[in-house]
Formats: structure tokens, C-alpha cells, sequence
């Protein structure tokens, strides 16, 4: 019992870690989206002033913004993914924590039950059986 107690120790670690990567991986698409989200902005303001406002550079400045809100559909699409990627991977951490937490608690009972057999064993005067 005490090598899966271990295991379980170990298998939890790797799911919180996982679980932390996915959340840093949701972090930095949602840096990467706020950042086109703020350059398409920036492109509306210069376009809506000065000789950005009319003729070809009016048209290259659409041109961008159509493809930044490509990006940034793009973006919204892979936080979405990556959000429930994060939430499945925080899932699968708390139940190997609590996996990991019921068999120490038995683990524990066991332990005691054997030292308190032990124990009586000895307050008896008989040598301890080799059963547990």
C-alpha cells in the first residue's frame, strides 16, 4: 500500500503541474489576444485622423484591421479550447488529490491498527504474530 501511496503522490504532482502549465499556456493566449485586440485600436485611432484617413493608406490600414480580427478570432477560439483543456486538467488534479488523500488516510488506519495490535500484543505477554 505504501508504493501506490507513492504513486498516487507522484501522479498528483504531475497533474498539478499540468494543470499549471495549461493555465500558463491560457495566460499567454490571452496576453497574445489582448494585444491585437489593443493594435486594432491603435490602427482605428490613426485612421480616424490625418492623412491616414483617406486614400491608400485608409485602405492598407482595412486591410490590417481585417486580418488582425482574423487574429483575433483566431485567439478568442484557442482561449476558448485552452480554458476547457485547463479546466479538465484542474479536474483531474483534485481527484488525484483526493485519490491521494483517502488511501493516506487508510494508510494511516492501517498503520495505527497495527501498532495497537502491537501494542495489546505486548500487554498480554504474547510474542506478536507475524499476520499483519
Amino acid at each position: 500500500m505504501k508504493r501506490r501511496l507513492e504513486a498516487l503522490a507522484r501522479i498528483g504532482k504531475l497533474r498539478k503541474q499540468l494543470h499549471e502549465l495549461a493555465g500558463w499556456r491560457l495566460a499567454q493566449i490571452g496576453r497574445r489576444r489582448d494585444g491585437l485586440v489593443a493594435d486594432e485600436r491603435a490602427i482605428w485611432r490613426a485612421m480616424g485622423e490625418g492623412v491616414c484617413a483617406y486614400g491608400p493608406p485608409a485602405e492598407v490600414g482595412m486591410r490590417r484591421i481585417r486580418r488582425l480580427e482574423a487574429e483575433i478570432a483566431a485567439a478568442e477560439a484557442a482561449y476558448a479550447a485552452q480554458s476547457r483543456h485547463a479546466f479538465r486538467e484542474g479536474a483531474r488534479a483534485k481527484l488525484a488529490e483526493r485519490a491521494h488523500e483517502g488511501l493516506e488516510a487508510k494508510y494511516r488506519d492501517q498503520q495505527q491498527r497495527k501498532a495497537l495490535a502491537e501494542l495489546i500484543e505486548r500487554s498480554l505477554g504474547k510474542p506478536p504474530s507475524s499476520s499483519a
